[in-house]
């Protein structure tokens, strides 16, 4: 997909400037922590996503990008928070830029700007796996197989599969939990059409003959067929009423006595009875255990019942007799699916109480029409706060959330609030004054109402039939879907499987080269069982060490990665993903990242640098391809050890006369120097079990053993009668023993003025040439071309030859005949 260049980094999070070289290559960050070198991950992320996962999701609360990704400083100025990367595109062979601010997140500057470069962009943005922290790591080894699954098949952008489950179940459901209420509507419309009409019945031929008996009235021709478009009213515009009625008189009076006829449904024996009942029972469901559970819980439990082995509990590994633990898990399977079974013959019980509840609402707001056009307008609060009442009610009833709301709406069904009946009273007498219509209005009224009520019942019919049909759809759907994903699932996972215990066994085929793995969906779950020395199958954290979950979340997460993403798993993050695997084995995981990846750029952080030194040893890192800050502030951000860097700021302090900060700053680096040039060489330091080494320990032995290598090499030249190279290699030796004397490192211990703990004390012209000298000795040690720190190579067992990275310099350790 992608290899990064280089990246430049200005006031985001914790970074002022900084630019950082990649070279396409494994690049490595190294330093204590706090001192910058997740803001280079959450940098790259940034770049190429225009998201921080640190700064996002669950639990980060108020903490987001676009207030928290600029430094402190510039927190009301996102604009000038960027980050700028260089990328190679290999499979298009171009190179590309992509900035972004702070202040656009979004939106990324890319140049050029091609549709196949963007196409790619986009696609590393929609994997944003490819930044893995310790944090994330974990997650996939000692997570419950819920959320493993979930971890996993986000990953895998499996989460959508999930997604689309979850989403398939609850459209079906929500479709069929809408057909009870829809239906409900539709017969409401349907009684109101034939009390418009004045039929019992609603047939093509009853409403064609008492609607052409009203036209035949205004004149107007008979129709002979109705259709999904016909209008009643067809022809009616044309002619004018003699005289304008806000309300059609007959039809209200039949509306009024629909509306109390609703009331007193609600009120009667029946529904008030069958409110009481259902009343009990949720007052009995509330009281089980089970009764707030889901049907996830009911899965959760049955995929438990089938992982009992043995006699550990697999929920929290507590000793039981299995058959008894069977048994009470069984149980409450049960009690869930009692549960269940209860509440759906309750939802039953509940249907003619929601279908009077909407009815009345619907008759309810009929007459709220009426009164609103009445002369004078008549106000019906009561009446309007009853109906959004109903509504509310039917609502929660049919939501079925809460079992103390909906005890509560049924201990009140039986009473209607008398004011209701009151309006209604009132409304009745305005209706029974109007005057009575003559037979053409009274037609007019007539073909009005049938068609209004018309429309209203073709609505409830369309939205019936619609939902009715999506719900059949929807549960096919689902049913489908999740038969074939579970068919796939299974076969991705055991590929995954497999790869996964091949990693794990090559970073330890020491001691585990029969290690093998279990992954093994079931219900969006995902179990996850390692073999422990052939004693059996067991959860990663029930006898494995953490350094050997780490290593399990790595080599899991690579084996995702690589059947995620095969040739297109060009780069990957690693921010300090391995805090607890043992110094052997992190070589064996460099060696395995080397071995197995070669096409992937890994940019790895960590706070230990043996690991760091692990890389370059195994050669995952190059020698320059890597940083290793020495410190961090909010002024400044991180400070690499960079010998342009260091040398500027040591010169910086001295022209300020601040010889103490220049000798500390000294100090610092060449602790850090002789420590990598001891590693590099190979140089012979007295041991020390805490592994707290001074100075003073490591750059004599360094500088003493290359020139004890100089020395072996030339006689290893004059072995092999190599007289021209014997010759080089002696000038070597003497001209870097020049730059030890200049040092005066062989008398730190005697020489005061150039102790190392005494510096701070010289004067600005004192302390000088001490600066220069070392400057000159630490030069001494790399390869004059390149530049890089000449390393002994093996890094163990008979050493062969000293060399530097690019290749440049190459002086033979073997003895003729060796």
């Amino acid at each position: 997909m992608i290899l990064v260049d280089s990246i430049n980094i200005r006031e985001f999070r914790g970074i002022r400037d900084l630019t950082l070289d990649f070279k396409g290559k494994t690049f490595a960050v190294c330093g204590p922590n706090g001192t910058g070198k997740s803001g280079v991950v959450d940098a790259l992320e940034f770049a190429l996503t225009g998201t921080v996962s640190r700064l996002s999701g669950e639990g980060k609360g108020e903490v987001s990008v676009r207030q928290h990704g600029p430094h402190v400083d510039y927190r009301n100025n996102p604009d000038k928070a960027r980050v700028k990367v260089t990328l190679t595109i290999p499979s298009l062979a171009k190179t590309v830029t992509v900035e972004r601010s702070v202040k656009t997140p979004a939106t990324a500057r890319v140049i050029p700007s091609e549709p196949a470069i963007l196409a790619i962009l986009r696609e590393v943005q929609e994997h944003p796996e490819f930044v893995l922290s310790r944090r994330e790591l974990i997650r996939y080894v000692l997570a419950t197989p819920g959320d493993r699954a979930r971890e996993v098949q986000v990953l895998l952008h499996l989460d959508r599969v999930e997604q689309v489950r979850v989403g398939l179940q609850k459209i079906a459901n929500s479709v069929e939990r809408q057909i009870p209420l829809l239906t409900g509507q539709t017969k409401t419309a349907t009684d109101n059409l034939l009390r418009a009409l004045g039929i019992t019945e609603l047939t093509t031929e009853n409403l064609l003959a008492v609607v052409n008996a009203q036209r035949i009235i205004l004149g107007l021709p008979s129709q002979i067929e109705l259709t999904a478009t016909s209008s009643l009213k067809d022809g009616l515009a044309a002619q004018a009423a003699a005289r304008a009625l806000t309300i059609p008189k007959a039809q209200a009076q039949a509306d009024i006595k629909a509306a109390r006829d609703a009331l007193d449904e609600i009120a009667g024996a029946s529904i008030g009875a069958t409110a009481a009942e259902v009343s009990k029972e949720v007052v009995a469901l509330a009281a089980e255990p089970v009764s707030a559970t889901s049907v996830s819980t009911e899965n959760f439990l049955a995929t438990g019942l089938a992982l009992i082995e043995g006699e550990m509990c697999p929920f929290c590994d507590t000793s039981w007799n299995p058959e008894a633990l069977r048994a009470r898990v069984q149980a409450k399977i049960e009690q869930l699916k009692g549960a269940a079974r209860k509440r759906k013959a309750i939802e039953k019980k509940l249907s003619p109480i929601q279908s009077s509840l909407a009815k009345a609402k619907a008759a309810l707001e009929t007459l709220l029409r009426y009164a609103a056009v009445a002369k004078p307008q008549i106000v019906m609060h009561a009446a309007s706060d009853f109906a959004e009442g109903c509504h509310a009610a039917s609502q929660t009833l049919a939501a079925f959330t809460s079992l103390g709301d909906m005890r509560t709406i049924l201990d009140a069904l039986p009473r209607v609030p008398q004011p209701v009946r009151d309006a209604i009273a009132e409304l009745n007498a305005v209706v029974l004054a109007l005057p009575e219509p003559n037979k053409q209005d009274a037609a007019r009224e007539f073909l009005t109402v049938a068609q209004e009520r018309l429309d209203v019942w073709r609505e409830a019919k369309r939205r019936q039939k619609t939902a009715t049909d999506q719900a059949q759809r929807a549960r096919q759907i689902s049913d489908l879907y999740n038969a074939t994903s579970d068919s796939v699932l299974s076969g991705l996972y055991a590929q995954v499987q497999k790869d996964f215990a091949a990693l794990y066994r090559y970073i330890n085929r020491s001691d585990e080269q029969a290690f093998g793995a279990k992954l093994v969906p079931s219900m969006g779950k995902l179990g996850f069982d390692v073999d422990f020395y052939g004693r059996g199958y067991f959860p990663p954290g029930a006898y494995h060490s953490e350094g050997h979950q780490d290593s399990m979340g790595l080599c899991l997460y690579l084996a995702l990665m690589r059947h995620l993403q095969g040739p297109a798993f060009t780069i990957a993050v690693l921010d300090d993903v391995l805090m607890s695997v043992d110094t052997g084995h992190r070589r064996e995981v460099c060696a395995l990242l080397k071995k197995e990846f070669p096409n992937t750029q890994f940019i790895i952080t960590t706070h230990d640098p043996v690991w760091l030194r692990h890389m370059k040893t195994v050669g995952l890192v190059g020698g320059k391809n890597g940083v290793q800050f020495r410190t961090w502030n909010v002024d400044r951000g991180p400070m690499p050890w960079l010998d342009r860097d260091v040398w500027a700021e040591i010169d910086g302090h001295m022209q300020h006369n601040d010889v103490r900060a220049a000798a500390a700053l000294l100090r610092h680096y060449l602790e850090y120097t002789a420590s990598e040039l001891c590693h590099f060489l190979r140089a012979p330091v007295e041991f020390r079990s805490d592994g707290q080494y001074q100075l003073g320990e490591l750059l004599p032995a360094a500088a003493a053993h290359l020139r004890k290598l100089y020395r072996r090499a030339k006689g290893v030249a004059d072995a092999w009668k190599q007289p021209d190279t014997a010759a080089v290699l002696e000038a070597r030796e003497v001209e870097f023993g020049k730059l030890v004397a200049t040092s005066q490192l062989e008398n730190w211990q005697v020489n005061a003025a150039v102790h190392f703990n005494a510096w701070e004390n010289l004067t600005k012209d004192d302390f000088a040439p001490v600066a220069k000298a070392y400057r000159d000795l630490v030069a001494g040690f790399a390869c004059p071309i390149c530049g890089d720190y000449l390393h002994v190579s093996p890094d163990r067992e008979t050493a062969e030859v000293l060399r530097c990275d690019c290749g440049k310099t190459m002086i033979n350790l073997l003895k003729k005949g060796a």
